[in-house]
């Protein structure tokens, strides 16, 4: 299997940016990393993409076919991390490390064949990721890989600069959590942070959910499959990697928000609404012959409800609570740049109709709220005039999983980041927004250029 099936879709082609020999005459360019739970984004900067975007299950191994090496899934899906980590164990954190460590050897020895002690690293941070994280990927770089330096960089601030504004509302969709960052003249206002577990994670629990009661197998037969016997799916087959498969390939988001409020079970309205095609897709079964899953219209399209649904629970807000959230929790005077100026970005926000859905849903709320809705947001309703999605008439230039790789790999060519941490003086702690970065010994005080 060749390692284009896990990489980027987009090809190097002739551009010379691709024909620099980096592990021998890019000293100045920094290794810019992105390393999320599912996904491993890695490049060079001052490259307009990623030159890989590795999947935190798999291994590189040599391949004997005449393409060289390919990628060999060695585990079944899984994450990479929790975001819970400090409540667990240390064999937890032991296993994550390994697995950085092996993921990370791959990447500089077989993937980008750089020597990691000649390049800087800039890592992409979310604002709540766990310190424990921070401190364990520093480990590695340093003890295992012997890089120069680190320098942790929000990853909300580096998509910002991707569309040339300094000012805005970042809307992180990823697959463990959602994060609302406001970014105001370059500053991340972390203590307005807004986030939910309402996220790819809990679309995947969703969608397999509607499989299992009502998506149908069909096994290998003589007849087509559209009049081919039909059973129930086997939760057995509808493993993490096939629901992530059938959410990333046929999942869209519906424009039309349905209210199942007077009703116990709205599968009925989304039914009826539906608009979306039925689709088969394959799937690996024992025995000969190829299988298929029946996907109905109405399950493509509704899986990503529970992202917008609204449940009063502080816990797991939906995407629209947390923004106007964060909204809410900011001074006044910059409440309309903010909203004038939302960016998506995570691969969960790729899933086609999303922006549209999000864009309706926070005009209903601020055009016409609810009784409740009125009294949790009362100072931002008024603000749907100037409510605008960065870049939706521009196209997408940059795509939304790989657009804070982009702003890394665009201030390391500026040579700017974060707080760099040396590692001749690294003594086992990180720069971190809950921390001083004062009392960080081995950091400078400032943004690093």
């Amino acid at each position: 299997m060749s390692s284009d099936a896990f990489s980027s879709s987009i090809r190097p082609g002739s551009s010379s940016l691709y024909t620099r020999s980096h592990s021998i005459y890019g000293i100045e360019d920094r290794i810019v990393l992105d390393i999320g739970s599912l996904y491993i984004k890695c490049g060079f900067s001052g490259e307009p993409r990623p030159r890989h975007i590795l999947p935190t299950w798999s291994r590189q191994r040599r391949s004997q076919a005449s393409d060289g090496e390919a990628y060999c899934i060695s585990s079944e899906f899984s994450e990479l991390y929790e975001l819970d980590m400090s409540t667990r164990s240390s064999s937890n954190y032991s296993a994550f490390e390994q697995r950085l460590a092996r993921l990370l050897h791959d990447i500089y020895y077989r993937l980008l064949l750089a020597d990691p002690k000649s390049s800087k690293v800039i890592i992409l941070e979310s604002p709540l990721l766990p310190v424990s994280i921070k401190q364990t990927i520093a480990k590695v770089l340093f003890q295992k890989l012997h890089v120069p330096s680190v320098s942790f960089t929000s990853a909300h601030l580096l998509a910002l600069l991707t569309i040339g504004q300094t000012t805005g509302l970042v809307v992180d969709c990823g697959h463990l959590e959602m994060t609302v960052l406001p970014i105001y003249a370059a500053r991340p206002l972390i203590p307005f942070t807004c986030s939910s577990p309402l996220a790819g994670r809990a679309m995947n629990a969703r969608l397999r959910k509607l499989l299992v009661d009502h998506g149908r197998l069909i096994l290998p037969s003589t007849l087509h499959r559209s009049i081919a016997p039909r059973t129930h799916i086997p939760q057995t087959l509808l493993t993490p990697d096939v629901i992530e498969d059938i959410k990333t390939r046929i999942c869209i988001v519906s424009p039309v928000p349905v209210s199942g409020d007077s009703l116990s079970d709205p599968v009925d309205l989304w039914k009826d609404f539906s608009a979306a095609t039925d689709l088969y897709h394959p799937i690996a079964t024992t025995g000969e012959g190829k299988s298929w899953l029946f996907v109905p219209g109405w399950v493509r399209e509704r899986a990503a409800e529970v992202l917008f649904e609204n449940d009063n629970d502080d816990d797991q807000k939906s995407v629209v609570e947390a923004i106007l959230d964060a909204l809410c929790k900011v001074q006044p005077d910059i409440r309309k740049p903010l909203v004038s100026n939302v960016l998506l970005i995570g691969g969960t926000a790729m899933l086609p109709g999303f922006r549209t859905r999000l864009h309706q849903e926070l005009l209903r709320v601020m055009r016409s709220p609810t009784e409740s809705e009125k009294r949790h947001y009362s100072s931002v309703l008024r603000l749907h005039q100037y409510l605008t999605f960065a870049d939706e008439n521009g196209g997408d230039v940059f795509k939304s999983n790989v657009r804070a790789w982009i702003g890394g790999s665009l201030a390391g060519s500026l040579k700017t980041s974060g707080p760099e941490v040396l590692k001749e003086r690294w003594n086992g702690t990180v720069p971190d927004w809950s921390t001083s970065v004062l009392n960080v010994g081995n950091t400078t005080a400032d943004v690093q250029h």
